[in-house]
């Protein structure tokens, strides 16, 4: 299975403010991009506390890939829309939304992963979250494209599992600073050792925006 990653991030790396104030890092275009790679994607994939803050579908919006690829934005083919997309939800104790669109959108197939014993309106695989068996699982079920747009600690989960295929970076014309500003990249770290290195596949500049594209090993 193939997973990939897609963030938006600051020129100094950052994917929110020290507060976790809710500002869009990333222009239209942006994403719109991101519903090109969710197109093309079989799973979407985000962390506990992404879903509270945006417990809505995860899905593309054919009209926003459109518009982008009429604009003569490159790299925008995706397959026709489909019926439904794995929408998928880490989460160490449920505490989330229970209602909403979410889970009432038919393109919208809702999957939790939790150690946590409380009730969802969705199904949920218990036991021990790690990536290597949420990449397992997924895979047992058809997904052959699995795209991360989770924070910075679930992202080193799969980049220290070994699990990641390629990451999608839009680096934008921000500065955000602030010590403890969550990143790209958070959890333990890695050393010198043992850090991850890329291979820059395509870039694109988008006004002040650049589209990168790495592979991961």
């Amino acid at each position: 299975m193939r997973v990939i990653t897609n963030t938006a991030m600051s020129l100094d790396g950052r994917i929110a403010t020290a507060r976790y104030d809710h500002v869009a890092i990333g222009t239209p275009a942006d994403r719109q991009y991101m519903s090109v790679l969710r197109a093309r994607a079989d799973a979407v994939l985000v962390g506990g506390r992404t879903f509270r803050n945006w417990p809505l579908p995860l899905v593309p919006d054919y009209a926003a890939i459109a518009d982008l690829r009429a604009s003569g934005f490159p790299d925008c083919d995706v397959a026709p829309p489909r019926e439904q997309w794995l929408n998928v939800v880490l989460s160490r104790e449920l505490d989330l939304p229970k209602a909403g669109r979410f889970y009432r959108d038919p393109r919208v197939q809702p999957l939790f992963f939790s150690p946590g014993a409380g009730e969802m309106p969705a199904e949920v695989v218990r036991g021990e979250v790690t990536p290597a068996k949420v990449v397992a699982e997924l895979a047992a079920r058809g997904v052959e494209t699995l795209l991360i747009e989770a924070g910075g600690a679930l992202i080193f989960e799969f980049l220290a599992a070994g699990l990641v295929d390629e990451m999608f970076v839009t680096v934008c014309p921000l500065v955000l600073g602030g010590v403890g500003a969550p990143s790209l990249v958070d959890g333990p770290g890695f050393s010198a050792a043992t850090m991850k290195r890329l291979a820059l596949r395509s870039t694109v500049q988008w006004g002040n925006e650049l589209y990168l594209r790495y592979g991961v090993g």
